[in-house]
């Protein structure tokens, strides 16, 4: 039997740059950017629709629609953290990562009384939603006005509560994009969705094994232990939904681990032609990034709380070069020169800059 092949990290960190689209941006509907990522990280959602539309051959074109056309949403499907997911897969998200978050979420929901209020909360939520979509806003004042708040944190736990047992999601842009509207998903979201259904033991149930086949073909290569992480799963289920895998191929990192990818990355990693090797600017929670328990691949370890100062959890948009996150970026915020402000970790060549400059003009803009 031949052994797998041995990537070094710069060769893992082109292949994933392949693997998700960024070399070579898919000539795709916006929906389908987020089904073949599995979900797209959206904390910040300005963002998630720049990286969104990195990966595709028109940009932002069309984003904005998706989203009015309920083909895209946002909600927490996993790890308490707020993802593009598609529309069609809301529910079946939710049905089966959805009980972790609400476990792992527990004790705080006992502390602030949640579940007893949350019948009410949802009357109320889908009495102001029957005039149309409504900023999140306008239902924490209902919920005041009906005397369930009253304590810090108890807005965002119904909100969060209710997005989980897929009462609600977020669908429309508001405007200026920088915030979405909620809506009730029995209005917004077809019932056409595919349960995620038994396995038998040990294996993983069928919608587990699509999802796990998506990271490791649009993040990979990638560990077990990584696609684990990213989708909140026991590392037994993801293995056992790789072993039914026929598309995805083994290789090892210089230390021996075993990771997961599409074969057809591979050539990308070994090719490592000039767009792939070139200069990336990527937004704040860019999957490349986020969608990794392990960054040492792609990022030093002694950099790694640049990107993230303070450890706060807020990741900043980060320059990616030779497969490798080598700074973050930002904009200037004097009118009077707009532009690039860019914070290497270490001095960047006056090619990587202008590189740097050019792919600042190319990010997508809504």
């Amino acid at each position: 039997m031949t052994s797998p092949p041995v990537l070094g990290d710069r060769e893992i960190g082109l292949a994933r740059l392949a693997a998700h689209g960024l070399v070579r941006p898919a000539d795709a509907a916006p929906e389908d950017v987020v089904r073949a990522l599995g979900a797209v990280q959206a904390q910040d959602l300005p963002g998630a629709l720049v990286s969104v539309g990195l990966r595709r051959g028109a940009g932002a074109a069309g984003v904005r629609e998706a989203f009015a056309e309920g083909r895209i949403v946002r909600t927490w499907p996993m790890r308490g953290t707020l993802h593009l997911v598609p529309a069609e897969e809301l529910r079946a998200w939710l049905a089966v990562l959805g009980p972790r978050t609400v476990s792992a979420t527990a004790a705080r929901r006992r502390e602030l009384g949640v579940d007893e209020r949350l019948d009410a909360a949802r009357e109320t939520a889908l009495a102001a939603l029957r005039h149309g979509p409504q900023p999140r806003e306008r239902l924490h004042a209902a919920w005041e006005e009906a005397g369930l708040l009253g304590a810090p944190g108890r807005a965002y736990h119904l909100m969060l509560a209710l997005h989980l047992d897929a009462t609600l999601c977020m669908g429309p842009l508001a405007a200026g994009a920088r915030d979405q509207l909620v809506v009730p998903v029995a209005d917004w979201v077809p019932e056409t969705w595919e349960a995620p259904g038994r396995a038998p033991a040990p294996g993983a149930p069928p919608v587990v094994v699509r999802w796990v086949r998506r990271y490791l073909r649009s993040h990979g290569p990638a560990s077990v232990a990584d696609a684990a992480r990213w989708a909140a799963l026991p590392r037994a289920t993801v293995r056992a939904a790789v072993a039914v895998l026929d598309d995805v191929v083994a290789v090892h990192d210089a230390r021996g681990q075993e990771l997961w990818c599409a074969p057809e990355v591979l050539g990308a990693a070994v090719r490592a032609d000039r767009r792939a090797a070139g200069v990336h600017l990527l937004p704040p929670f860019d999957e490349y990034v986020l969608g990794y328990g392990d960054r040492s691949h792609m990022l030093a370890g002694r950099h790694a709380a640049r990107i993230v100062p303070g450890a706060n959890g807020v990741f900043k948009p980060t320059v990616v070069a030779g497969g490798r996150v080598v700074g973050t970026w930002g904009r200037s915020r004097r009118a009077s020169s707009p532009g690039l402000v860019l914070e290497p970790f270490e001095e960047l060549s006056a090619t990587r800059r202008g590189a740097a400059e050019r792919a600042f003009a190319r990010l997508p803009v809504l």
